[in-house]
């Protein structure tokens, strides 16, 4: 398999739109109502992915096979803080804002070379620990994030449409580990 992974530009606002909503409707089914994931929009992603896009802060990389785009990470500046987390001193100071990947390519590697994409671009811009927020029913993901080292570390109730779900936080407290430990997996 011939894997590239490339950082996301503004041209590629609509090829993170449709990934992003083929991975809503793989990863959330049976997860949140499925009416809502139906009238899930490409359009109205794009217009998300055009304001993430914009935030300096924001970074994205999409996953290549074959010059096939078959997912993306997001990844930042912290935006959604584990409960109990000082703003002033805090532990995790970078986030996984969004990973998806297209369901027939999951369980090839790619999951984890966009982690390790992200966190070395997140070393670079001097942040020290990296959490993310997942669905607690999407049982894939959370043993993806435990297999590679994540801890929960919260967790919190959401809206999605008309669902309320849980959602819960894993954490890694060290980048320098998170690397040394999806190298190892």
């Amino acid at each position: 398999m011939s894997l590239l992974i490339a950082p996301a530009t503004d041209n590629d606002i609509s090829i993170l739109a449709v990934l992003h909503v083929e991975g809503w409707h793989s990863a959330y089914a049976g997860a949140v109502d499925q009416d809502f994931l139906n009238g899930l929009s490409v359009h109205e992603r794009e217009e998300g992915w055009t304001k993430w896009l914009d935030n300096p802060e924001i970074y994205a990389s999409i996953a290549y096979v074959q010059d096939h785009p078959v997912g993306f990470i997001a990844y930042g500046k912290i935006e959604t803080l584990p409960l109990g987390q000082s703003t002033i001193r805090p532990q995790y100071t970078s986030e996984i804002l969004a990973l998806y990947i297209l369901p027939d390519y999951w369980k090839q590697g790619i999951g984890k070379a966009l982690m390790i994409h992200a966190v070395q671009v997140l070393k670079e811009k001097k942040h020290s620990g990296l959490c993310l927020w997942v669905l607690d029913k999407n049982k894939n993901a959370c043993a993806f994030y435990e297999r590679m080292g994540g801890q929960r570390i919260g967790k919190h109730m959401i809206e999605i449409g008309p669902s309320k779900v849980k959602e819960v936080c894993y954490g890694w407290r060290d980048l320098i580990k998170i690397v040394e430990t999806f190298e190892q997996e």
